[in-house]
């Protein structure tokens, strides 16, 4: 906030605002200035609160996640699969390869995920997928600013979001894993059609592993493979269940050229 509280009247934000402004003039434009004192007007009559208890978040928070609430994000961190990204319920020990990648391995390079799906993640995810709640989309932005997801995305010529066929694109309004890739759009390209659904499916959700590969199988494709051809491709999406989804994307991608695949999601379920 810009003011104590025993002194929140508009005309001292004022005039802190105009001391800035004269400080920083120098180097921030006009429409900056204006963008700034917008900023910091609504913070002062509309203070920011928790997504997912609703406390509210100091203005220096990267997001609006309060300090309780992110100490209950179990991230996606090391001992982990370094092939798929499984987080590994123990925590001693370093990374290997988990039992289903040494028994056969996926057509991706690798897959890493910012947090567990479990708590705040898979809130942020479900509320954001299925309630058309965009307000979490910042946050699990901020999430996928992590230095490995930053590494992924470093790695990557393009980044290919999870498409959406067309019919339940029109029923939800949106795709989550276009929006999520977003959060990379200031560092590489993110094109909307490389990778295109061309079967209609149902919902992964229920279904067993068997009957979620089936389900995918084929569905995907590169309508202009030269799109991709010796590109190194990262693939976006909200959540890793079984690794159904990515993994028949990786395969059309592949078949179309691409050198390699990397996998990135916001949350991964634990499957061990």
């Amino acid at each position: 906030m810009l003011c104590p509280s025993n002194r929140l009247t508009f005309p001292y934000i004022y005039l802190n605002l105009k001391h800035l402004y004269h400080k920083d003039k120098a180097i921030l434009s006009a429409a900056a200035w204006l963008k700034r004192f917008s900023f910091n007007l609504l913070e002062f009559f509309l203070p920011r609160l928790c997504l997912f208890c609703g406390g509210i978040v100091a203005e220096e928070a990267a997001a609006a996640v309060c300090p309780d609430c992110e100490a209950k994000i179990a991230w996606a961190e090391s001992p982990l699969c370094p092939r798929c990204g499984l987080v590994f319920a123990s925590r001693e020990g370093e990374d290997h390869l988990c039992g289903p990648c040494q028994t056969e391995a996926p057509p991706f390079r690798r897959a890493l995920a910012a947090a567990v799906y479990d708590g705040p993640a898979a809130e942020a995810v479900t509320k954001f997928k299925y309630s058309r709640r965009q307000d979490y989309l910042p946050v699990m932005h901020t999430w996928l600013q992590q230095p490995h997801c930053l590494e992924l995305a470093a790695a990557a010529d393009l980044i290919v979001p999870v498409p959406l066929h067309k019919k339940r694109l029109k029923f939800r309004g949106f795709n989550q894993a276009l929006l999520l890739a977003q959060a990379f759009k200031d560092r590489k390209p993110v094109p909307r059609e490389t990778l295109v659904r061309v079967r209609h499916t149902v919902p992964q959700t229920g279904l067993s592993p068997q009957e979620r590969r089936d389900n995918v199988r084929r569905a995907f494709a590169v309508p202009r493979p030269e799109e991709v051809k010796d590109k190194n491709v990262l693939l976006v999406d909200d959540v890793y269940t079984t690794g159904a989804t990515v993994k028949e994307c990786a395969r059309a991608l592949l078949k179309a050229g691409a050198r390699q695949v990397d996998v990135l999601t916001v949350a991964r379920v634990r499957y061990d």
